[in-house]
């Protein structure tokens, strides 16, 4: 019953088991006990989203993922205040916005890796587009930026016609 139900909401076990900071082969193993009815053999806040998915039928993947980071997911020590706090206010954003395409993007990239290179040339060029003055070598890395810009921008005029 509950391997149907992660299947209908096309939540991946390996997925499922990122989330909640488990292994998936242990994440296999609580849902095999789950579905034997041995619920002492599972942690307790598995235990509790496994309840949550099955006893809630119109649950989808997006109220699963917000339940976990609401409800069961806890910020470790990361260091400094600072950390935490960005934290706490990116799942802030992601919980209260989570159809919005930056959600889903956020999401994206941080369960693949699709546009790792994308993002370490943006955090790389970040502090060039503030800059007011730049070097001959600064302009050329942000000559590609700019022409992305206007790639986007004719994107969206052909996409709103």
């Amino acid at each position: 019953m509950l391997r149907n139900r992660l299947k209908n909401m096309d939540l991946r076990i390996t997925e499922l088991a990122d989330y909640m900071q488990v292994s998936r082969p242990t994440m296999y193993k609580f849902i095999e006990y789950y579905e034997n009815s041995s619920f002492d053999l599972i942690n307790r806040k598995t235990l509790k989203l496994f309840n949550y998915i099955v006893e809630n039928e119109l649950a989808g993947k997006k109220n699963v993922i917000n339940y976990i980071l609401n409800n069961l997911v806890e910020l470790k020590e990361m260091g400094d205040g600072e950390e935490k706090d960005f934290i706490k206010s990116m799942k802030k954003f992601i919980v209260s916005n989570p159809e919005s395409k930056k959600s889903k993007f956020i999401e994206y990239c941080v369960l693949k890796n699709t546009f790792d290179d994308i993002i370490y040339y943006l955090m790389e060029i970040k502090d060039l587009l503030n800059k007011r003055k730049l070097m001959d070598d600064e302009a050329e890395s942000l000559k590609m930026y700019k022409e992305f810009l206007i790639k986007i921008e004719e994107f969206n005029k052909r996409k709103g016609e």
